[in-house]
């Protein structure tokens, strides 16, 4: 009766590790002794670790899961429109239904009036997402909100 042993090279060695113990691309590089892009590669053709690293994460830009849950909303300046340069954009996050509308100012009445303006047209979120700028903190604003259940 013989054996045959058979002695795989480390690529493979690193191929059936991570697959048993799904490793990350440091852990594989030191283990085994291979590069970087090696280990990331490894990983990026395992379903396992795809079908986890394909999970939406909560991070600066989370993204609502029903229309009307979350918006995000900003004011970018756009020169070109004179006198109506500041431009209030709000995003619902889910669907992408996006809604702009041109105003004079950033201020608080300025947010609202752009606010109202997207409620007519997209509904009433149940959050808004800001980068809380001086108008998004402003005690009218939040009283807006809290009148609207926002």
């Amino acid at each position: 009766l013989t054996a045959h042993a058979t002695i795989l090279d480390i690529m493979q060695q690193a191929i059936l590790s991570h697959n048993f113990f799904h490793q990350n691309a440091i852990a594989l590089k030191h283990l085994f002794g291979i590069s970087t892009n090696q280990a990331r590669n490894i990983i990026a053709t395992c379903p396992d670790c795809q079908a986890v690293n394909n999970i939406p994460l909560l991070g600066a830009n989370p993204q609502g899961l029903h229309s009307c849950e979350l918006w995000q909303t900003d004011v970018t300046h756009y020169a070109e429109f004179g006198r109506l340069k500041y431009v209030h954009v709000s995003i619902d996050t889910f669907s992408g239904l996006l809604m702009a509308t041109p105003h004079a100012r950033e201020k608080a009445k300025d947010i609202i009036k752009h606010l109202l303006t997207a409620f007519a047209y997209m509904g009433v979120p149940k959050s808004i997402k800001t980068d809380n700028g001086p108008a998004y903190i402003s005690n009218s604003l939040q009283n807006f909100f809290h009148t609207w259940g926002v």
